[in-house]
């Protein structure tokens, strides 16, 4: 398996104009031409934690900006940034899964490590949104409720919007039991591709299926959606996985109006 050590791209996503994005991979190659691991969080060191934004930020083209991240607690909360005053800070301290701007130059985005990462942009009315949907936020209709407050805020209509799902765990490797599943009765059908039963009795579960069902149901075009197609819990060389290490770091996935 090859090493990523450059920026990870959401499949024909950056075909579309007006904007960037980018998730960072597990490894990157400092300045000594070591291959080090990405580490956003870095507690009690503020000068690795700034660093290493830095490198990752001078693989993309977003003028050095740090991006606007959510104090994210598996939610259905959304945020709305509006103000251009609002600092990186100031955003981090906000408790919500979901950030939609219509700010251009202003990148948002999600720390995930197997939760799907999934971007979405009007073209027309110029608006962007990140979206943190793991099972919790998935369970609670997350995706669907953002493209609402997209429809709701700024006129945004659903089959003029395009969608990205970046790497995150995927249906091959998230295994849950009977409890876990039980939160998604009535909700999704306890089928392929949806959900799978294991000999083991447990089931493997598809976030990317019941988004995707999500967001077509809202009124999403299937040919407007777009996937990295990797695998967090598979990829132990280039992607952090919470599933298959426990404790981690973070994958940060970003969009940035131009």
């Amino acid at each position: 398996m090859k090493l990523f050590v450059d920026t990870v791209k959401i499949n024909r996503f950056d075909t579309i104009s007006g904007f960037v994005h980018a998730s960072s991979p597990r490894y990157f190659q400092n300045q000594s031409g070591e291959i080090e691991q990405y580490d956003f969080a870095a507690k009690g060191n503020l000068q690795k934690k700034c660093s290493h934004m830095t490198q990752f930020i001078k693989t993309v083209p977003i003028k050095n900006k740090f991006p606007y991240v959510l104090n994210q607690v598996h939610s259905d909360q959304i945020f709305l940034l509006k103000d251009k005053e609002k600092t990186p800070e100031q955003v981090a301290k906000i408790k919500a899964d979901a950030i939609i701007t219509h700010l251009s130059e202003i990148p948002i985005g999600i720390f995930t490590a197997d939760c799907l990462p999934i971007l979405i942009y009007d073209p027309g009315q110029h608006v962007a949104a990140a979206v943190h949907a793991g099972r919790k936020g998935t369970c609670q209709n997350i995706v669907n409720k953002t493209i609402r407050a997209m429809s709701k805020e700024y006129g945004c209509r659903p089959e003029a919007l395009v969608a990205g799902i970046g790497p995150g765990i995927g249906g091959c490797c998230y295994e849950i039991d009977e409890t876990c599943l039980g939160t998604f009765e009535n909700k999704i059908p306890f089928e392929p591709p949806f959900v799978k039963k294991r000999e083991n009795g447990k089931f493997l579960l598809d976030l990317d299926a019941i988004n995707t069902r999500e967001m077509t149901v809202t009124g999403l075009l299937p040919e407007n959606i777009f996937r990295a197609g990797e695998c967090t819990c598979c990829s132990s060389m280039n992607f952090f996985s919470y599933r298959r290490e426990g404790q981690t770091g973070r994958i940060l996935t970003f969009i940035m109006m131009q």
